[in-house]
């Protein structure tokens, strides 16, 4: 392969992205498909107020997100699959941390704190917002999810497990 080659090669837009993208898009479609097996929903709380109804609309919501990567996906034939850019992804690498974490930190710190603290380091860690527009977008995400959620659905969150350690009982 020539120098032209190569240079032809770099200048086209990765694939790998896409396909991780894609894959996350398919996981989601997987739980979304599992879900109504895997949470309990024995109580007395009709469908809208049940336990299963915030996991769906999360599985949802990732599953559309991934549809655009899937489209490139299978219809961007010429693309490479080298990573963009030069060296560690760190910024992707820190949003995937961040998503990581978001499900256990809703169990130890509640859906609020995990919500707002998810929203603002990852406004930060992506460079999209500076930090005090960052500070008031994941107030009022926060707020709007928590009056969705908990006072207009009133879905019921467990108490958070590090609750006595962080509001004294």
């Amino acid at each position: 392969m020539s120098n032209v080659d190569a240079g032809d090669v770099r200048a086209r837009p990765s694939r790998t992205g896409d396909a991780i993208a894609a894959a996350i898009g398919l996981a989601a479609i997987g739980l979304f498909v599992a879900a109504p097996s895997l949470v309990d929903r024995s109580g007395p709380d009709p469908f809208y107020k049940g336990p299963l109804i915030f996991p769906l609309i999360a599985l949802a919501i990732t599953a559309a997100g991934a549809l655009p990567s899937a489209f490139r996906l299978v219809t961007g034939t010429t693309r490479s699959w080298r990573i963009d850019g030069a060296g560690v992804p760190l910024r992707a690498i820190g949003l995937f941390a961040l998503a990581c974490l978001y499900a256990p930190a809703i169990a130890a710190f509640g859906l609020d704190a995990a919500t707002f603290v998810f929203l603002f380091l990852g406004l930060l860690a992506a460079g999209y917002r500076r930090p005090l527009r960052a500070l008031a977008v994941a107030v009022s995400v926060t707020l709007i999810m928590h009056l969705a959620f908990v006072t207009v659905l009133d879905i019921w969150f467990p108490t958070p497990s590090l609750a006595p350690l962080t509001f004294g009982g």
